[in-house]
C-alpha cells in the first residue's frame, strides 16, 4: 500500500483500492476499476466500483457505475451514472461504506453489504 501525500489525478488504468485524505481526479483516458474514498472526486474518465467522497463531480464525458456515498453529487449534461447514491451522515463522515477499505482489499472475493443508510435512491442516466 502506497500511502497518497496528496492530490491524485489518474489518466491510465487502476484496479483496486485508493483511500486517500486528498482530492482525486480521473482523466478522459482514466479508467477505475474498485473503490475510490476520497475528499473530492473530479471524474472524466470511467470509474466502475464503490465510491465515497464529501463532493463527487461526474463531467460530460465521466461515467460511473456503481455505489456512491456522497455529501454533493452532480452529473454535468452529457456525463453517465449507473448505480445507486446514499446521502452522506450529517457529521460529514464516510461511514456508510461496510467495512474499512482495509477489510475490503482483504476480501476481495466476498461481495459488501451496505450496513447504514440515511437515503436511497436509484437513478440511471444515459
Amino acid at each position: 500500500m502506497t500511502e497518497l501525500k496528496g492530490p491524485l489525478h489518474i489518466d491510465g488504468r487502476v484496479e483496486g483500492i485508493i483511500d486517500s485524505e486528498f482530492d482525486v481526479s480521473i482523466g478522459r483516458t482514466g479508467q477505475i476499476k474498485g473503490l475510490v474514498k476520497a475528499r473530492s472526486i473530479v471524474l472524466s474518465g470511467v470509474l466502475d466500483g464503490k465510491v465515497a467522497c464529501e463532493r463527487l463531480e461526474i463531467l460530460q464525458t465521466g461515467k460511473l457505475i456503481g455505489e456512491v456515498i456522497s455529501g454533493e453529487f452532480t452529473v454535468e449534461t452529457g456525463g453517465k451514472f449507473i448505480g445507486q447514491s446514499h446521502e452522506m451522515t450529517e457529521g460529514g463522515m464516510v461511514v456508510s461504506l461496510p467495512e474499512t477499505f482495509a477489510q475490503l482489499s482483504q476480501k476481495k472475493d466476498k461481495p459488501s453489504v451496505l450496513t447504514e443508510k440515511k437515503e436511497e435512491h436509484k437513478a440511471e442516466v444515459e
